[in-house]
């Protein structure tokens, strides 16, 4: 399905919220959907994540990551793949982040309603899920940050209030 956003990493200062709203242990195997510099998985493992997957499209950015990953001597516990989020599975995962537009998100719902386990969490940064209602939110400075649990809870469609943002095309 091609590059939903360009690199737009997440800024450092950010990064806890995603962990504050889904904690970390080492049964978890942490999956981020355009992955960039690896930065939240990075993180991930800090905060006691046993196994992370990052995807990202950008060749150069995957093998600077890789390398990262060999030179904090952490390539047994993450993976970065090059490939298109639409062609990974994602079965395995138990907590997914993401910082990707409104239209993938829309593109992986389906995905992820029929490939995640009961229970799988989801993190999304800025942008909700259409259709779906998180089961907390949490506000870091001029964003809102999205946790949802598979199964979700499905929003009447009369009664949801699109979000959109400069950044939306919604339309």
């Amino acid at each position: 399905m091609g590059s939903f956003i360009s690199f737009v990493p997440t800024p450092f200062e950010d990064i806890d919220t995603f962990f504050e709203l889904a904690p970390m242990s080492s049964a978890d195997v942490v999956y981020d959907l355009g992955s960039g510099d690896g930065r939240l998985l990075f993180a991930a493992l800090e905060k006691g994540a046993g196994k992370a997957v990052g995807v990202e499209l950008n060749p150069t950015l995957v093998h600077e990551v890789n390398g990262t990953a060999k030179m904090r001597g952490l390539e047994d516990k993450v993976t970065f793949l090059e490939a298109d989020v639409m062609d990974i599975d994602l079965a395995d995962a138990t907590v997914v982040l993401c910082y990707l537009y409104p239209t993938a998100s829309a593109a992986l719902k389906p995905r992820f309603e029929s490939e995640l386990k009961t229970g799988t969490r989801i993190v999304m940064e800025s942008f909700p899920i259409h259709g779906w209602k998180p089961v907390k939110t949490k506000e870091f400075g001029y964003k809102t940050f999205y946790l949802y649990r598979m199964l979700p809870e499905i929003i009447d469609e009369d009664e949801e209030e699109i979000v959109c943002s400069e950044y939306c095309d919604c339309g």
